[in-house]
Protein backbone atom coordinates (compact mmCIF):
# COMPACT_ATOMS: atom_id res chain seq x y z
CA UNK A 1 0.00 0.00 0.00
CA UNK A 2 1.73 3.72 -0.94
CA UNK A 3 1.43 6.47 1.38
CA UNK A 4 -0.99 9.07 0.25
CA UNK A 5 0.90 12.64 -1.54
CA UNK A 6 -1.19 14.51 0.86
CA UNK A 7 -3.92 14.75 3.08
CA UNK A 8 -6.57 15.37 0.41
CA UNK A 9 -5.65 11.99 -0.88
CA UNK A 10 -6.06 10.27 2.83
CA UNK A 11 -9.19 8.25 2.66
CA UNK A 12 -12.75 9.06 4.12
CA UNK A 13 -15.68 7.22 5.49
CA UNK A 14 -18.93 8.13 7.01
CA UNK A 15 -19.56 7.29 10.62
CA UNK A 16 -21.55 4.11 10.77
CA UNK A 17 -25.56 4.78 11.70
CA UNK A 18 -25.61 1.51 13.43
CA UNK A 19 -23.43 -0.37 16.07
CA UNK A 20 -22.88 -4.00 17.10
CA UNK A 21 -21.65 -4.40 21.11
CA UNK A 22 -19.36 -6.56 22.29
CA UNK A 23 -17.70 -6.71 25.75
CA UNK A 24 -13.61 -7.59 26.05
CA UNK A 25 -12.30 -9.28 29.11
CA UNK A 26 -8.67 -8.54 29.65
CA UNK A 27 -6.67 -11.66 31.69
CA UNK A 28 -3.93 -10.17 33.53
CA UNK A 29 -1.50 -12.46 36.10
CA UNK A 30 -3.61 -12.18 39.40
CA UNK A 31 -2.23 -9.51 41.79
CA UNK A 32 -1.18 -12.45 44.31
CA UNK A 33 -1.61 -16.07 42.37
CA UNK A 34 -1.86 -19.24 44.41
CA UNK A 35 1.39 -20.99 44.26
CA UNK A 36 0.17 -24.47 42.96
CA UNK A 37 2.50 -27.69 42.16
CA UNK A 38 2.87 -28.75 38.43
CA UNK A 39 -0.32 -31.08 39.31
CA UNK A 40 -2.89 -28.22 40.00
CA UNK A 41 -1.37 -26.08 37.77
CA UNK A 42 -2.63 -28.02 35.17
CA UNK A 43 -5.61 -29.08 36.09
CA UNK A 44 -6.42 -25.65 37.35
CA UNK A 45 -5.21 -24.22 33.12
CA UNK A 46 -7.71 -27.47 31.73
CA UNK A 47 -10.83 -26.00 33.61
CA UNK A 48 -9.95 -22.54 32.64
CA UNK A 49 -10.17 -23.71 29.10
CA UNK A 50 -13.12 -25.80 29.77
CA UNK A 51 -14.61 -22.70 31.04
CA UNK A 52 -13.92 -20.49 28.09
CA UNK A 53 -15.41 -23.65 25.72
CA UNK A 54 -17.98 -23.68 27.56
CA UNK A 55 -19.00 -20.39 27.58
CA UNK A 56 -18.08 -20.59 23.38
CA UNK A 57 -20.35 -23.41 23.35
CA UNK A 58 -23.21 -21.83 25.01
CA UNK A 59 -22.96 -18.56 22.34
CA UNK A 60 -21.97 -15.28 24.41
CA UNK A 61 -18.28 -15.93 24.18
CA UNK A 62 -17.29 -15.18 20.74
CA UNK A 63 -13.48 -15.97 20.50
CA UNK A 64 -10.33 -16.10 23.33
CA UNK A 65 -6.74 -16.48 23.07
CA UNK A 66 -3.68 -15.68 24.86
CA UNK A 67 -1.20 -12.94 23.86
CA UNK A 68 2.20 -13.50 22.80
CA UNK A 69 4.96 -10.59 22.67
CA UNK A 70 2.86 -8.23 24.48
CA UNK A 71 4.65 -5.52 26.03
CA UNK A 72 3.43 -6.06 29.45
CA UNK A 73 3.97 -9.64 30.66
CA UNK A 74 1.09 -9.74 32.81
CA UNK A 75 -1.65 -9.41 30.41
CA UNK A 76 -1.76 -12.83 29.87
CA UNK A 77 -5.30 -12.59 27.19
CA UNK A 78 -8.56 -11.62 25.44
CA UNK A 79 -12.51 -12.76 25.39
CA UNK A 80 -14.42 -11.22 23.07
CA UNK A 81 -18.36 -11.92 24.38
CA UNK A 82 -21.36 -11.09 23.03
CA UNK A 83 -23.36 -9.71 25.95
CA UNK A 84 -23.36 -6.48 27.97
CA UNK A 85 -20.84 -5.94 30.07
CA UNK A 86 -22.43 -7.28 33.79
CA UNK A 87 -22.92 -10.57 32.09
CA UNK A 88 -19.69 -10.55 30.66
CA UNK A 89 -18.04 -9.97 33.70
CA UNK A 90 -19.83 -12.65 35.85
CA UNK A 91 -19.24 -15.16 33.56
CA UNK A 92 -15.28 -14.28 33.46
CA UNK A 93 -15.35 -13.92 36.97
CA UNK A 94 -17.11 -17.52 37.13
CA UNK A 95 -13.67 -19.09 35.39
CA UNK A 96 -11.99 -21.04 37.60
CA UNK A 97 -8.67 -19.46 37.37
CA UNK A 98 -10.11 -16.34 37.77
CA UNK A 99 -12.03 -17.35 41.23
CA UNK A 100 -8.31 -18.98 41.91
CA UNK A 101 -6.91 -15.94 41.75
CA UNK A 102 -4.64 -17.34 38.55
CA UNK A 103 -6.01 -14.43 36.69
CA UNK A 104 -7.55 -10.56 37.77
CA UNK A 105 -10.30 -9.26 35.01
CA UNK A 106 -10.65 -5.94 33.53
CA UNK A 107 -13.84 -5.85 31.29
CA UNK A 108 -15.29 -3.17 29.05
CA UNK A 109 -17.61 -2.44 26.11
CA UNK A 110 -16.50 -2.57 22.73
CA UNK A 111 -18.73 -0.85 19.56
CA UNK A 112 -17.53 -1.66 15.71
CA UNK A 113 -19.87 -0.66 12.93
CA UNK A 114 -22.78 -3.26 12.61
CA UNK A 115 -22.02 -6.76 10.94
CA UNK A 116 -18.27 -5.49 10.44
CA UNK A 117 -17.44 -8.72 12.46
CA UNK A 118 -19.23 -11.41 11.14
CA UNK A 119 -18.90 -9.85 7.69
CA UNK A 120 -15.26 -9.91 7.90
CA UNK A 121 -15.17 -13.44 9.47
CA UNK A 122 -17.51 -14.70 6.47
CA UNK A 123 -15.39 -12.73 3.61
CA UNK A 124 -11.98 -14.55 5.31
CA UNK A 125 -13.93 -17.78 5.20
CA UNK A 126 -14.82 -17.56 1.61
CA UNK A 127 -11.12 -16.62 0.29
CA UNK A 128 -9.74 -20.05 1.48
Amino acid sequence: MREPASDADLPEASPPEEFDEYTLVLLYRGSNPPVLDEEEGNRLQRQHLGHLQAMQRLGPLLASGPFSDQPDENLRGLCIYRSGIEDARRMAEADPAVRRGRFRIVAFSWFTRKGALFARAHQDASHS
